[in-house]
């Protein structure tokens, strides 16, 4: 029982230690408190699907950036936090109006991912 304790607490640790090296690589290192309560949020509740993981599994939802808030998309990005979709759970009865604003004025600041090396190679190449 103590090796699957040790294990679980040793698990949980990478995975805090991640979700922080995500949210530390991400946006400057002095949040205000709206942007410091988003990446709580984000990291409580949506760092699970969207935060690539440290083992071998595949990331399960898109990895969010704030290409997904951008001007116009900001309202439907809170819409489907809100809402969520079939993939996705909704929090509007978790989270307030303010706290998924907060999620998105976090996501505000983590950039865009570098492109895929592959997605940059062409296809077929020119002989």
């Amino acid at each position: 029982m103590r090796m699957v304790w040790a294990g679980a607490v040793i698990l949980a640790g990478i995975a805090g230690a991640r979700a922080q090296e995500h949210a530390g690589e991400h946006g400057p290192a002095d949040l205000n408190p709206t942007q410091a309560e988003g990446r709580r949020l984000y990291q409580q509740s949506c760092g699970v699907c969207h935060t690539k993981p440290t083992i071998t599994a595949p990331l399960f939802g898109p990895q969010l950036s704030k290409l997904v808030v951008e001007g116009a998309r900001e309202a439907q990005a809170k819409k489907q936090i809100a809402d969520g979709s079939p993939n996705m759970p909704g929090f509007k009865y978790n989270y307030t109006p303010g706290q998924i604003d907060a999620v998105v004025e976090f996501l505000k600041l983590l950039p865009a991912p570098a492109p895929h090396p592959a997605a940059a190679a062409p296809a077929n190449p020119p002989r």
